[in-house]
């Protein structure tokens, strides 16, 4: 009687661990797939809004004539917002603080 226990517990923990092992690996599918189209998405929303900024610079550098003036022009909010994070970067990584 104690060994049909012990057989039957052990058959019952083999089934208890492929039925974990099957909804790890259903789990991991999914999570894997979510995390792919997520990155998809991030990788074409910033392709379409480089493509977007070089159409804004096209079109202003026709408006005023010089596309080399309106490349400025388009740079210059990515120039001030790199300088004010540098500058907040630096202060935050002072160690007299």
């Amino acid at each position: 009687m104690v060994a049909e226990a012990v057989r039957l517990a052990s058959s019952l923990a083999v089934k208890e661990i492929t039925l974990f092992s099957d909804e790890v690996d259903r789990i991991a599918r999914i999570v894997s797939g979510y995390t792919l189209w997520g990155g998809t998405i991030v990788l074409l929303a910033c392709v379409s809004g480089f493509l977007l900024l070089m159409a804004l610079v096209k079109g202003l550098g026709a408006l005023i004539g010089s596309e080399a003036v309106a490349a400025v022009i388009g740079a210059a909010p990515f120039a001030a917002a790199a300088t004010v994070l540098t500058l907040w970067g630096l202060r935050k990584m002072d160690l007299r603080r």
